[in-house]
């Protein structure tokens, strides 16, 4: 179903009156060029969908459209910040008073307000993407009004010298239009080091009065490319006459951009309004958002009067006064907090005062009579009003300053040289004693946890000047202490290797299924996207009932790894608290299956914090709810978060599937197809595949590695925001020779690696055929053989009874025809994404891929058939495709199945439909390893393992005679080739005890278990441990032809470990013979073996057998054990409840 504009503008409508309650919008009242644009990216999210699901179509007639269900998946991935922006910027009348919270970044707060109050904007970024003024220039490109209701104008320039150039000639230039009476509202929204550039002109703008407001976001690039923030080039223009004024949060970057508007307009000056442009920039929080009629409310204009530059502190001081009353939230020039009557006043100058005052709130347990003195107006200064500030009880004055170059840290920087000047010559009260001055520097102030803090003001009792660069102060940030969430917090940490959105997602989900302003939802997202291997998310969402700032080191309830390979380069328990929530993503179920992907660190903290650990393949659970694997294992990771969480600022979310689905309806409308009972759906396949993984005794006294990894990645540069390739399908790319060899020769660059199939998720070996050898003659028509593999330093382990996985090759020749019949080359190299992830592609020729990755003569899918037709040219064969996946198809399709159609023969058979190969790659689904019971114990033979195989072919209708595509090509491996294997684990175990009897039945290749537990039990009892008895009933049709092992079975029995051997060929006498025959005949000496000696029973190879041997042990329960039937069939159950009773049957 492709979206209308009627349906999206009910959505939006809908979804606005879930932002703002007090607010009542119909689909009218939302501007047209907006449902336009929404509807517009809405579609072509929907058409690129890749689904490979046969289910995810619901028809009418012969016409397909896609199932709502899923486009409701894709509607809230692709536009959760689309109606965030319709939220803010709608024209609707109704919305003018409503007022709300919003989940919104410190950039994104900034740009709303100078994107509401300025006539024209002016970007100037040193980066092309996750820049400061990047939304608003989509706001302009979409027509969206500012508050005197023209739309916002908008234009990117770049840096260089002379920058602000235009912006002069731009105000000359609106001054001589509009008339001296209206001064112009411009913006210049820009990062720190852009700033230099435009020293020269902010001298001339301020000079001319100049109304114009600087958004800085201040930021550097480390010698690594790490971002780091940098006052130094802020502060570098602080004699230029600008007003600067400070944000140290999210809510306060939204207001103080607003107080920054409000000062420029009526003193008529020029405002550099700055923030910390690497936590607060980039952090989300819930905040409260001020409407259009709340910002013209605010509004004054400039004075009659030109007010005189010695009095613009009182001003300022007014206007901060004034907006604190309007938004509840108290603001001053310079703002103090901490013990009321401080030995020690630490001051900060704005941007750096939020990690200290998060960090003073866990000292006061510790240490009294400290506090922090914020300078949130730093120009102009006001000597008087910082005096009044300080509390007079102070001794000492820390004068905290960042600066990223070491050599300024002898220096005094700006702030200590205004804060000495304001202690040596300002007016004291009754000749108070002055207190003394220490300076302290360092590159990041975010670096002052409780832990640096409490050495800071230690160390400041004796010393004048503080490196907070040394090494006592990197112990003591390394020794932080973290505190434990409490009632009113809840912290989860989200871990990723595909971009942040599963988290943003989540606490989007939150806002909305949570109530309102009761939940306040903080994100702070950290990306590295200069990772070897690809870049790396860590994202933490924290939920509070409360208000008040908490402690930046609050420690994780809840940590999420979507790619479990993290655990090994980081410190992912570091962070986490006790009995904390571990998810990991994969398809492990027990402690024993996960234990080898688990560092020993991870293994050992584990223990140590009692953490609840949990597994859940998320791409297996998209794929069976029809969804894509990398969007669609998002959700699946949402509804897995709010299953396991138990926090008490979550227990009011109840029912949270119902209100999830609530909002999918919002978004798809009364049009939606049962979205409600789907999201269900999915969350009961989530609840069932969870699995609790029990740690294991032996972690506890593991000893650690001392590796120290990071907790938590390096902010870097260059973020990709650009999620495009990402949202259309990731789809492959053709390449030559040249590409794959700068894959090889460059492996840290491309961050390539030798995984020998990185498109499994289960680990696997590449072992060698040793021995290849037919067991039936070769006049008969059933083709048995037996097979065995090297496994010499390859590092396979397996146990009895699991199975060998075999990634099969299609037939060379087949494939060869298949490509020159299609037009394709063999040798071109193309990229594939693995499992649909766009940061890691698989390297392969096209006869690799088609030979043994695609499996293009397997049974298509009904999704082929429907992407097939895209692509028909001739309207009949379009119709006839689409016919077979509809209602009216149905008896069709299934006849086709029957008939084994692939691939192969409905491309042949729709010829004018012929997808781009970067397209075909993604419509065939993968060949799927096939599994094949261990016929060996690797107890004999160490380096070995082997197999008991039939050949598989059939006739179709037309006569011909098709083939088992993995029996096809293990029949024909020769000794020396290299075949790629896993391991499957399976209930086919001994007893616990070797004097325990096993009862086996096998039927044809049913027998190859069995070989393996004759096998293990001989090297058992060769090393004198004492065995119990061995019972084997085999079946097969001749004894000459079809008595697989025989000379090996006889052995066994005739050295009597094999105590009975119970043979039936059916077809060697008239009168046919079954295995359960022979059953029958051993009666007692079976009720004894499991009644009396508690005997495992084991039965492998076909279906049709299993009532009639259930029969044959139940018979001999009665007559020897006088059980009856009702009673000897539950007490089966129980028997094979305990995995006594186990049947491996296909």
């Amino acid at each position: 179903m492709f979206a209308t504009t009627a349906l999206v503008a009910s959505a939006i409508a809908s979804k606005l009156n879930g932002y703002r309650p007090d607010a009542q919008v119909t689909a009218k009242d939302i501007p047209h060029q907006v449902v336009e644009k929404v509807t517009t990216e809405l579609n072509k999210a929907i058409s690129h969908q890749q689904d490979n699901s046969d289910d995810n179509v619901s028809t009418t007639s012969s016409q397909t459209i896609y199932d709502e269900s899923s486009d409701a998946t894709y509607l809230k991935s692709a536009l959760v910040d689309s109606f965030l922006e319709e939220a803010l910027f709608s024209n609707s009348s109704k919305l003018e008073n409503a007022s709300a919270i919003h989940l919104l970044s410190g950039k994104n707060a900034i740009e709303y307000i100078a994107f509401a109050l300025s006539d024209l904007s002016f970007v100037y970024s040193a980066f092309s993407t996750d820049y400061l003024g990047k939304s608003a220039e989509q706001w302009a490109q979409s027509g969206i009004q500012n508050v005197s209701r023209y739309p916002g104008k908008v234009i990117r320039m770049d840096t260089r010298a002379g920058a602000l150039t235009a912006v002069q000639g731009a105000i000359n230039y609106l001054d001589n239009v509009q008339g001296q009476a209206h001064k112009p509202q411009l913006s210049i929204l820009t990062s720190s080091e852009s700033l230099l550039a435009m020293i020269p002109n902010m001298h001339a703008l301020a000079l001319q009065r100049a109304p114009v407001v600087f958004h800085v976001s201040a930021h550097g690039l480390s010698s690594e490319l790490e971002r780091i923030p940098s006052l130094d080039t802020v502060l570098a223009a602080r004699n230029t006459g600008f007003v600067y004024l400070a944000s140290n949060s999210v809510q306060e970057a939204h207001d103080m951009a607003l107080v920054a508007y409000l000062v420029s307009q009526e003193l008529q000056l020029p405002v550099l309004h700055y923030i910390d442009g690497v936590k607060t920039a980039n952090e989300s929080e819930s905040i409260n958002i001020a409407d259009y009629t709340a910002i013209k409310h605010q509004l004054r204009g400039s004075a009659d009067v030109t007010v005189p530059l010695a009095q613009t502190g009182d001003a300022i001081e007014a206007i901060l006064e004034r907006t604190s009353k309007a938004f509840g939230r108290r603001y001053q020039m310079f703002e103090y907090s901490g013990h009321k009557e401080p030995d020690t006043v630490i001051v900060t100058l704005g941007a750096g005062s939020q990690s200290v005052q998060q960090a003073l709130r866990q000292l006061n347990p510790y240490a009294d009579r400290v506090g922090v003195l914020n300078a949130r107006v730093f120009r102009p200064w006001s000597e008087e009003r910082f005096l009044e500030a300080l509390p007079h009880t102070t001794k000492r004055i820390i004068v905290l300053e960042q600066s990223e170059l070491e050599s300024d840290v002898v220096s005094n920087g700006p702030l200590y040289m205004d804060v000495a000047c304001a202690v040596r010559f300002g007016q004291w009260v009754n000749g108070a004693k002055k207190p003394d001055l220490v300076a302290a520097k360092g590159s990041d102030l975010a670096r002052i946890t409780v832990s640096a803090l409490k050495s800071l003001v230690f160390v400041s009792q004796t010393a004048l000047r503080v490196d907070l660069e040394s090494e006592e102060f990197a112990a003591a940030v390394a020794d932080n202490e973290v505190v434990q969430p409490t009632a009113k917090v809840h912290s989860a940490t989200f871990w990723d290797v595909n971009g942040d959105e599963t988290a943003r997602h989540i606490a989007h989900l939150l806002a909305g299924i949570s109530s309102g302003a009761e939940h306040l939802v903080n994100i702070n997202v950290i990306e590295d996207s200069y990772r070897p291997g690809g870049p790396v998310t860590h994202a933490t969402i924290r939920l509070s009932t409360e208000t008040s700032q908490q402690p930046a080191t609050v420690t994780s309830e809840y940590i999420a790894v979507q790619h479990h390979g993290l655990v090994k380069e980081y410190d992912i328990l570091g962070s986490a608290a006790t009995k904390a929530i571990v998810l990991l993503n994969g398809p492990w179920s027990t402690g024993d299956e996960i234990e080898s992907k688990l560092p020993a660190d991870f293994k050992l903290v584990s223990t140590q914090k009692d953490i609840q650990l949990y597994t859940i393949d998320a791409a297996k659970i998209a794929r069976e709810c029809s969804l894509d694997e990398v969007r669609g294992a998002k959700l699946v990771f949402e509804l897995a978060y709010l299953n396991l969480v138990n926090s008490k600022p979550l227990k009011r979310v109840t029912d949270f599937t119902s209100r999830i689905a609530g909002l999918y309806d919002d978004v798809v409308g009364s049009a939606a197809k049962e979205v409600g009972q789907y999201v269900k759906d999915i969350n009961s396949k989530v609840e069932q595949e969870l699995k609790k993984i029990d740690l294991l005794p032996p972690w506890t006294i593991l000893e650690s590695e001392f590796k120290n990894l990071p907790k938590i990645p390096v902010s870097r540069a260059a973020k990709n925001e650009d999620k495009t390739q990402a949202q259309v399908g990731d789809v492959a790319q053709i390449n030559k020779y040249h590409q794959a060899a700068f894959n090889l020769m460059f492996k840290e660059a491309y961050n390539s690696s030798l995984e020998l199939r990185p498109d499994q998720r289960e680990q696997n070996f590449l072992v060698t055929v040793t021995e290849n050898k037919r067991l039936t003659p070769t006049s008969y028509d059933r083709n048995v053989f037996h097979l065995e593999f090297d496994t010499t330093n390859t590092g396979l382990k397996y146990d009895i009874g699991e199975a060998l996985g075999v990634h099969g090759h299609n037939d060379e020749q087949e494939v060869a025809k298949f490509l020159s019949w299609y037009g394709l080359k063999g040798s071109d190299v193309v990229q594939v994404p693995v499992n649909g992830e766009s940061s890691i592609y698989e390297t392969r020729t096209i006869l690799q891929l088609f030979t043994q990755t695609l499996d293009v003569f397997g049974r298509p899918t009904k999704k082929f058939y429907e992407e097939l037709a895209e692509f028909a040219t001739d309207e009949k064969e379009k119709g006839r495709l689409l016919f077979l996946v509809s209602d009216e198809g149905k008896a069709e399709y299934k006849k086709r199945v029957d008939d084994t159609v692939t691939y192969n023969d409905v491309l042949h058979e729709f010829t004018s439909a012929k997808p781009p190969v970067e397209r075909l790659v993604r419509m065939i689904s993968h060949i799927k390893p096939r599994h094949y019971s261990i016929a060996s114990s690797q107890r004999m033979h160490p380096n070995s393992v082997h197999l008991l195989v039939v050949a598989v072919d059939w006739k179709r209708q037309d006569g011909e005679v098709r083939y088992g595509q993995c029996t096809r090509y293990l029949a024909n491996l020769k000794v020396g080739d290299k075949v790629t294997v896993s391991i499957k684990p399976s209930v086919m175990k001994l007893p616990p005890r070797d004097t325990q009897p096993i009862i086996m039945a096998g039927l044809g290749t049913g027998m190859a278990p069995f070989r393996a537990f004759l096998q293990e039990r001989a090297v058992a009892k060769a090393s004198g441990v004492e065995v119990g008895p061995i019972v084997l009933y085999f079946g097969s049709r001749h004894r000459s032809m079809e008595y697989l092992y025989g000379e090996e079975l006889e052995a066994y029995h005739e050295e009597g470990l094999l105590s009975h051997l119970g043979l039936a060929f059916s077809r060697d006498q008239k009168e046919k013979i079954y295995i359960q025959m022979k059953m029958q005949e051993d009666g007692k000496m079976l009720h004894d073996y499991l009644m009396n000696q508690e005997g495992y029973f084991y039965l492998c190879g076909p279906t049709w057998p299993v009532p009639d041997v259930k029969a044959a042990i139940m018979e001999g329960l009665r007559e020897y054990g006088g059980i009856e039937n009702a009673a000897a069939s539950e007490l089966i159950e129980e028997w094979k409840e305990k995995e006594r009773y186990i049947l491996e049957v296909y």
